[in-house]
């Protein structure tokens, strides 16, 4: 997938033609300020950094209004487009500044990109999980998350579901038997499904936990009141409660890998390119360090050119 075209490489090169050298501002960039685009001051911006003159970059940047980097980031076509914008700004500033992109509407856009990982048991010789392989399968389309026995992206432990079933003292309202309402003894009955997964995140070992509960009640029959008993609850099958808790816990690890991602996703795409460099920036505790080009060397060269980002501008993902 190209960027969008109105990154155009027209007007890459006219960036460059107007950048001019790293020291006192030249007229056109003057005229470029004045004009405040926001799109043509944040790509002069990444023309600036590749040419190592961060306060250039830093004062075009600075140049864009906080509603102007709204506006781009909200008609982005794509989420990992967006998320681009977003990394411009934080790139160009090298601080928390404005303009910026709010903590939230990253990770939303992080999530939204449904980044392809593949997700694999750290022993390639255990039993599968069946019950892991249905539902990522059942969510691939949603999440991005695939499952890969031999040479995962991200080593997962054992899935584990378990059903409590609990049961309290309450009182029920029902229905006699000629349709009017009694308040009557009963047994609350409460059945939850607790799925947990250990699974590496940023470097570390982590647990993710997810449940799913439904409640409901019992009672004797009462013969002075007309009401008749209901021994069972009405609940869903044990299977089915597993199966649904299952798929939380898929949607939890979804949504912790858009916030951590593994540096071994792949790069062939532009999704690729900018999860990898927010897994740059999460392994280097630094949020400018993709767009520095720290990293793999060849990785960053490729994302540049995948990105149409001028060499040395890194990958400028927030």
């Amino acid at each position: 997938m190209k960027v969008a075209k109105a990154l155009s490489t027209a007007l890459r090169l006219s960036l460059l033609n107007l950048l001019g050298c790293a020291h006192a501002r030249t007229p056109a960039q003057t005229a470029m300020l004045k004009r405040a685009d926001c799109a043509e001051l944040l790509l002069a911006a990444d023309q600036a950094r590749a040419a190592e003159d961060p306060g250039l970059a830093h004062d075009l940047v600075r140049g864009c209004a906080q509603d102007q980097l709204s506006a781009l980031v909200n008609s982005a076509p794509t989420p990992a487009l967006a998320l681009l914008w977003c990394g411009r700004a934080r790139a160009g500033l090298g601080d928390n500044g404005k303009p910026s992109c709010a903590s939230r509407q990253i990770s939303d856009l992080s999530i939204a990109m449904h980044t392809p990982i593949s997700l694999g048991p750290s022993d390639p010789g255990a039993e599968p999980d069946r019950l892991l392989i249905a539902v990522l399968g059942e969510l691939a389309a949603e999440t991005g998350l695939r499952f890969e026995k031999d040479d995962p992206q991200v080593y997962l432990g054992r899935l584990t579901v378990a059903l409590e079933h609990t049961t309290s003292n309450t009182i029920a309202s029902v229905t006699d038997s000629k349709g009017r309402k009694q308040r009557v003894p009963a047994t609350a009955h409460r059945f939850v499904a607790r799925a947990e997964i250990q699974l590496e995140l940023g470097g570390k070992t982590r647990t993710l936990r997810a449940s799913e509960e439904v409640r409901d009640v019992t009672w004797a029959e009462v013969p002075k009141l007309a009401v008749a008993a209901r021994f069972t609850p009405v609940v869903p099958a044990e299977d089915e409660l597993k199966h649904k808790a299952a798929l939380t816990l898929v949607r939890s690890i979804a949504k912790a890998l858009a916030a951590a991602p593994p540096e071994t996703v792949d790069t062939s795409d532009v999704r690729g390119c900018v999860t990898y460099g927010r897994a740059l920036n999460l392994g280097s505790n630094d949020p400018t360090a993709a767009a520095r080009g720290v990293g793999d060397r060849d990785k960053i060269a490729a994302c540049e050119e995948l990105l149409e980002e001028p060499a040395g501008a890194g990958i400028p993902a927030p």
